[in-house]
């Protein structure tokens, strides 16, 4: 009996994998071959190492955002979302926690478009400066004030597993950053660094906290 439970487990695993891998391309393929496309149209064969972090990560919140908001939009994909390690497909999924996930989707979709504008807008413009970027900046700040509000939603929403989650990620990417970049920061000053942009920099939080959050969640076991 317990063999048959580990192999009805395992079974229900296997699938939840194909599941996500499926949504995930279907998601993917979408944004890469825009972004690609882009790439192509302005003959663009190598970007800042900063650009091409921020591109990565900017698709890989966009393409989480979008997976997880068209599983919410079905029965058995949010019984994936409500329990991803052993998904029960008969429970009933209320439409609070229904809220929740596409809250999160809101927020991933909107950090991976703010992340990945200013780069688009540089090839667009053949990596000169935008003529005029204030309309692209307050752009940027009604999504970064709408992702605020969503993230408030979202802690007062969750559960105490998921705000653990949060602050432990938070606190992780705070203190290794932190030391990181002091030591860099003062290797720049002594010139045996070189220096990096504030983009850049950015690059390397977003990276790091999104490595570090998923480490976190798969400990927690919300992964």
């Amino acid at each position: 009996m317990m063999q048959d439970g580990h192999s009805e487990d395992g079974a229900r695993r296997m699938r939840t994998v194909a599941i996500m891998a499926v949504a995930g391309l279907g998601a993917g393929f979408p944004a890469g071959w825009i972004i690609g496309r882009l790439l192509k149209m302005h003959k663009v064969h190598a970007l800042p190492w900063s650009d091409e972090a921020a591109l990565t990560i900017a698709v890989t919140f966009l393409v989480c955002g979008l997976v997880i908001l068209g599983l919410s939009l079905g029965q058995r994909g949010r019984a994936i979302l409500a329990n991803p390690g052993a998904p029960d497909f008969a429970a009933i999924i209320r439409p609070a926690q229904v809220m929740f996930f596409r809250l999160q989707a809101g927020v991933l979709i909107l950090a991976g478009g703010m992340l990945a504008l200013p780069v688009l807008v540089a090839l667009i413009d053949d990596g000169a400066p935008a003529a005029d970027g204030t309309p692209l900046m307050a752009a940027v700040l009604a999504g970064f004030a709408l992702q605020t509000w969503l993230n408030v939603m979202i802690w007062r929403r969750a559960d105490e597993v998921f705000r653990r989650v949060i602050a432990e990620s938070g606190a992780a990417s705070f203190w290794l950053l932190q030391g990181a970049f002091f030591l860099w920061a003062c290797g720049v000053k002594l010139q045996v660094l070189p220096e990096i942009s504030s983009w850049g920099a950015v690059s390397i939080l977003m990276g790091v906290y999104l490595i570090l959050s998923t480490v976190v969640a798969y400990r927690r076991g919300l992964g």
